[in-house]
């Protein structure tokens, strides 16, 4: 008898054990706490969820987590795991870590030329030549050439620049157009920074997308834009 009694509470232990050790519910936990976190395209729940253990060893179920600036983890989970929670550390896009957030791009900002980058003869005909000159200087020191320049046309534009970034499938392209817009009451330049943003499928097929965004590198461009030609003011 004491011998079925200790078989008996062996066998219960046994059960407890192995229930304790594939648990019927998963536990997900996530950094960051505001990641969403999706099993078979369901969301439940951000940076913590739980979802039931698949009932046969060979069913699997789909997990993707996705926060809004890094990386998407994909993973799957059978029902054979023998694990009772899963933990991901997301990583942060290398685009966010390497772009900056930009209100002046993706549209033409108005630049009035200081007087001294341009000149008025007798009969009122304006002579920006000086600021085009440094238009170029400027914009050289950040591209490797300038695509289209025609100074009676009062047009210039820089071919695109690519840009790619660690840790992150998405490809920036940037370029710079100028357009001269003086009239009677002002001499002045309208310039405009395209900013575009594609994944690396979208980009093989050339399909980008406009983006407030701008790669830091970029950043000094953009002051030296406003401020070494002349003074920018409202279009």
């Amino acid at each position: 008898m004491k011998k079925f009694l200790l078989l008996l509470v062996s066998i219960v232990v046994g059960f407890s054990l192995y229930a304790e050790k594939k648990a019927k519910v998963i536990k997900i936990s996530v950094q960051p706490q505001e990641a969403a976190i999706y099993v078979d395209n369901n969301l439940i729940g951000y940076g913590y969820g739980e979802f039931t253990r698949p009932p046969k060893k060979n069913q699997v179920v789909i997990i993707r987590v996705e926060c809004n600036e890094y990386t998407t983890a994909n993973s799957k989970f059978y029902g054979g795991d023998e694990r009772n929670s899963l933990s991901f550390n997301l990583m942060q896009d290398g685009f966010y870590r390497g772009s900056a957030a930009s209100g002046l791009v993706n549209k033409y900002m108005t630049i009035t030329l200081d007087p001294q980058y341009y000149s008025i003869d007798n009969e009122g005909k304006v002579n920006s030549e000086a600021a085009w000159k440094l238009l170029h200087q400027i914009l050289l020191n950040y591209f490797p050439e300038i695509e289209t320049t025609d100074f009676h046309g009062g047009y210039l534009q820089t071919p695109w620049k690519y840009k790619t970034f660690n840790m992150s499938e998405k490809q920036l392209r940037n370029r710079v157009t100028v357009r001269d817009v003086t009239t009677p009451e002002r001499v002045a330049f309208q310039i405009k920074i395209s900013s575009e943003v594609a994944g690396a499928m979208q980009a093989r097929h050339g399909e980008f997308d406009e983006v407030d965004r701008l790669p830091k590198e970029l950043e000094p461009m953009v002051e030296e834009l406003q401020t070494r030609i002349g003074k920018a003011s409202s279009i």
